[in-house]
């Protein structure tokens, strides 16, 4: 029984690991492909799509944010500790999506201005 227990919790330590690094590729996958799509936006119209696109990863990214400083904000009864842990918690991932919100809008008015500078050209 005991070497059971042993071996299930081996196999989900694994297993967690396993979905930690997938998750990691994942997004280092999407920033791959989004500085790719930034790269090669040549024309007016696709620096201009690019813009856009990345505009609107900034704001939802920006209201996500926000609902998890509305969710800090909120009581749901508990111990205080786990609470002010999870606070905590909750703060530190918004500003973390601020600070990536920030990123993709000054990366997006660039791409704008790029845009609206090769169409006066």
């Amino acid at each position: 029984m005991k070497t059971t227990k042993i071996i299930a919790t081996g196999i989900l330590a694994m297993g967690l690991a396993t979905a930690n690094l997938h998750a990691l590729d994942t997004n280092e996958r999407l920033e791959l492909l989004e500085s790719a799509m930034i790269e090669q936006a040549t024309t007016p119209a696709q620096k201009s799509a690019v813009s856009e696109y990345l505009a609107s990863v900034a704001k939802e990214k920006t209201e996500l944010a926000q609902a998890l400083r509305d969710r800090a904000g909120s009581t749901r009864g508990g111990k205080a500790l786990s609470q002010m842990n999870e606070k905590k918690e909750l703060l530190r991932r918004a500003e973390a999506l601020e600070k990536e919100a920030k990123k993709y809008q000054t990366v997006s008015m660039d791409m704008r201005a790029e845009s609206m500078q090769v169409a006066h050209n």
